[in-house]
């Protein structure tokens, strides 16, 4: 029987970044994809500024971008009547070649969403993204990834698990022992249903065909020039049209009306109806999909776990979906590497879904309030486009509606502050917790918060001083490192890995609000502190989950 440290069911893009963040940490894994090869039907389209930070690390954002939106375009949403009638209202934000200098010029972090990380969105199709993905997951030694294979059936023995795989379609099986199993087989996981776990939420918000196609003529059809995104509000013509290279493919979410069988629209005339003409329009894939708002109860089981669709089911009114499946793999790898080598407390797996869950239902819950308040908005007709006093008022209105809608597009502070409130493996310093507004983001080192980016005056993000361990960060006089040795010795003892960065910058030490800072290796604060720790054995314990309760000095 062939043993692996961890089995990954799903190659999508969720399950790609986790075997890239394992294969980055070194850890060996096996991952199964029952299709042949990746899904080339753009999904997602937006890479949020969190999921590039992790990417950052790989080494892969560059090609992430590159793959995009061309990187000197602005990035700009309309909100239009149809391609052939008007705009109600547009949102633009800077190119990315655009967006360090405008960082630089606003003071580094503090003032505005230019500064709050390295990236903004990036505009880059799902499907090459997880063609950057597996390019690297291919170069990883210690990754084992097959297209064509499916899991079968799994068996948690206590000790590991017992996974049956084969040949998508054939009938032998090949069987293998695992560490851990980790579902990231999407929305009809069958490793969640075997799991018993169930989804709670709203389901069946809309339903949806999938246009994939290319017209390179498009853009010439009308005067509105580049957008990432137009939403189209007329009744008959309301979906999302995703712009993918600056002008010649697309992809068009078109929104069923209710009775209505993706089967029986017709592409071309979709894509034409839009403009109002006739265009050169090649249809490149079709597929259908309903918008949902569901979440698992829990993440797992035993050693087995769930992650990105299997764990959660979004509308894409926002781009939560797919990111937050990374920020899933990214929590959970470092958990199965310290599994492995032995340094994980009896309560660290426990507390991926005590943190996640909450992720899951908070960020699934923003995403349909998005797509609510936007399909509102999608009822009327041809008074959209009225050149009298009922077009005016109409315009009007909506317009009014739409400009309260902008968390839709500028979102950082439901991708970056988000927190792992009363996480049993962060300690709380007490300080208040800031508000978690979808829009605006507070750049805070509290426990239990994402470890803010600032630019370092070497020209660095902080973000570059953690490593895959926990990285404790020194904001106090040198010489200092002394006070902190029975934090680096109770990690020692325990086999946790820690490294330490003295970084001497007035502004990160202004914005971190502490002496010292302790970062896990999902980019997360565990704990601060203005004095050393003088229960530094009960830090390290809580942080690595083997004790629930810690009086903190």
């Amino acid at each position: 029987m062939k043993r692996v440290p961890v089995l990954i069911c799903g190659g999508g893009s969720v399950g790609l970044s986790l075997a890239a963040e394992l294969g980055w940490r070194g850890v060996e894994c096996l991952t199964v994809e029952r299709m042949d090869g990746l899904n080339m039907h753009p999904r997602a389209n937006a890479v949020a500024n969190r999921t590039m930070e992790y990417y950052r690390r790989w080494g892969i954002d560059g090609a992430i971008s590159d793959a995009g939106v061309p990187p000197d375009l602005p990035a700009n949403y309309y909100y239009i009547t149809t391609l052939a009638g008007r705009i109600l209202h547009g949102i633009n934000l800077p190119p990315f070649r655009e967006l360090n200098k405008l960082a630089a010029a606003k003071g580094g972090y503090a003032a505005s969403e230019h500064g709050w990380s390295p990236y903004l969105k990036t505009i880059t199709g799902q499907h090459e993204v997880e063609k950057v993905l597996l390019d690297y997951v291919q170069s990883r030694e210690s990754i084992d990834f097959r297209f064509g294979y499916e899991l079968r059936s799994f068996e948690d023995t206590g000790d590991g698990v017992v996974c049956r795989i084969a040949r998508t379609g054939e009938v032998a099986e090949e069987e293998v022992l695992c560490d851990y199993l980790v579902g990231c087989d999407g929305g009809k996981s069958m490793i969640r249903r075997e799991l018993g776990i169930d989804l709670k939420g709203r389901s069946n918000l809309a339903d949806f065909v999938s246009f994939y196609f290319r017209a390179p003529e498009l853009m010439q059809c009308h005067d509105f020039g580049h957008a990432n995104i137009f939403f189209p509000l007329h009744r008959d013509h309301r979906g999302f049209l995703l712009n993918w290279d600056g002008g010649t493919t697309f992809t068009y979410h078109v929104i069923l009306d209710e009775g209505t069988d993706w089967r029986d629209v017709d592409a071309v005339k979709a894509v034409q109806g839009l403009v109002d003409q006739e265009t050169p329009v090649e249809v490149i894939s079709t597929q259908p999909w309903t918008a949902h708002a569901l979440v698992a109860e829990q993440y797992g089981k035993g050693r087995v776990f769930l992650a990105g669709d299997a764990a959660h089911l979004f509308t894409p009114t926002g781009g939560f979906g797919m990111n937050t499946g990374v920020s899933d793999v990214i929590d959970l790898g470092w958990r199965l590497q310290a599994g492995l080598e032995g340094w994980a407390g009896s309560g660290l797996f426990d507390s991926y879904t005590q943190e996640r869950q909450p992720i899951g239902v908070r960020n699934t819950s923003e995403a349909a309030d998005c797509f609510d308040r936007l399909f509102a908005v999608m009822q009327e007709g041809d008074d959209l486009d009225d050149d009298g006093p009922i077009g005016d008022e109409v315009r009007s209105r909506l317009k009014g509606l739409i400009e309260q809608q902008e968390k839709l597009i500028v979102s950082s502070g439901t991708l970056l502050g988000y927190r792992y409130s009363d996480s049993a493996i962060v300690v709380p310093d007490g300080s208040p917790e800031p508000d978690d507004h979808p829009r605006n983001y507070v750049p805070t080192a509290r426990p239990g918060h994402r470890a803010p980016h600032l630019w370092l005056q070497d020209g660095r993000s902080i973000l570059d001083l953690f490593g895959a361990g926990f990285t404790l960060l020194i904001f106090a006089p040198a010489g200092s490192e002394a006070n902190i040795s029975p934090l680096i010795t109770a990690a020692t003892a325990a086999g946790l890995p820690l490294s330490v960065s003295l970084v001497e910058d007035a502004a990160a030490a202004t914005l971190y609000e502490a002496s010292y800072v302790l970062v896990r290796p999902d980019l997360m604060v565990a704990w601060r502190s203005d004095t050393p720790p003088d229960n530094a054995a009960d830090i390290i314990e809580r942080v690595r989950g083997a004790a629930q309760v810690l009086v903190t000095n």
